[in-house]
C-alpha cells in the first residue's frame, strides 16, 4: 500500500474518536439455521474507513450465502456509515438467485431529508439521521438497553418502515463457539408486523451473538461461529 494512502487511513482513524463498540477489522462469522437444520452462512464486516460525500465514514459489509432447497441465493449488504454521528450515506444491496440479479443502490442525504436510487428519476423523504438495516444493527450496539424496557426509533431510511419498536425482554446465558457461556441482552425489534430478534453480549463489546431473522419462507437463525477481532490500535 502506498505511503500517502497510508497516511490518509490513519488521519481518517484518528478521526473516529467516537468510543464504539466495534473497529475496522472485526469480522463475525455466522451459521445459518432454520428448524435447527443449517442452511447456510454469513459473515458481516467492518471493512474500512473511507470519505464518502466529504465526511469520514465506516464502511460495513455483509454476505450470507444458502437458504433451504429452492430458494439458494446469496444476499450482499455495504453501508457507508457518517461516523462522528452514525447515519448512513450510502446503502447497497443484491440478492442474486440462479440466474436472476437483483440489485439496488442508494444515495442517503441526512441533510436534506432525502434518499434517491440508483437509475430511478425521482427522490424519496427520509429521516435526518437515518439508517440502511446493516447500519442498524451496528447503532444497536452502541445504544444504552435496560431489560424491561421499550421504545420506538423512526430512523430506517425508508420512512413506510417507521416506526421501529425496540423491545428489551431480558438476560439470558449463552454459549458461544469458543465454549464459553456469557450474559446476553435480549432485544426484539419490530417493524411493520415483521420481529428481528438480536442476542447481544452484555459486556463492552456488544457482539451480536444470535440474530432471529424473519424471512418469506420462515425463521432463519444466525448463530456467531466465529470472530475475527480488529487490530489494536
Amino acid at each position: 500500500m502506498p505511503a500517502a494512502t497510508l497516511l490518509v487511513h490513519a488521519a481518517l482513524l484518528a478521526r473516529l474518536s467516537t468510543p464504539y463498540p466495534f473497529a475496522v477489522g472485526e469480522t463475525l462469522r455466522y451459521e445459518a439455521t432454520m428448524s435447527y437444520f443449517p442452511i447456510g452462512a454469513a459473515t458481516t464486516t467492518v471493512a474500512r474507513t473511507t470519505r464518502e460525500r466529504g465526511m469520514d465514514a465506516f464502511v460495513f459489509a455483509a454476505v450470507g450465502e444458502g437458504g433451504p432447497p429452492g430458494f439458494r441465493a446469496r444476499y450482499e449488504m455495504t453501508s457507508w456509515a457518517q461516523s462522528s454521528r452514525m447515519v448512513s450515506l450510502r446503502f447497497h444491496r443484491k440478492l442474486t438467485q440462479g440466474s436472476k440479479v437483483d440489485e439496488e443502490r442508494y444515495q442517503i442525504v441526512p441533510d436534506s431529508g432525502r434518499y434517491r436510487q440508483e437509475g430511478v428519476a425521482r427522490d424519496w423523504v427520509a429521516p435526518s439521521d437515518a439508517l440502511d438495516e446493516l447500519a442498524y444493527l451496528y447503532y444497536l450496539r452502541t445504544i444504552p438497553l435496560e431489560v424491561g424496557k421499550a421504545f420506538t426509533m423512526s430512523r430506517y431510511f425508508k420512512t413506510g418502515y417507521n416506526p421501529v419498536q425496540v423491545r428489551v425482554i431480558g438476560r439470558e446465558s449463552m454459549t458461544l463457539f469458543d465454549g464459553r457461556t456469557v450474559p446476553c441482552i435480549a432485544v426484539e425489534l419490530t417493524a411493520r408486523g415483521a420481529t428481528m430478534g438480536v442476542r447481544l453480549t452484555d459486556d463492552a463489546r456488544r457482539l451480536p451473538v444470535q440474530l432471529d431473522l424473519p424471512l418469506p419462507y420462515g425463521t432463519v437463525t444466525l448463530q456467531l461461529t466465529g470472530t475475527s477481532a480488529a487490530p489494536a490500535r
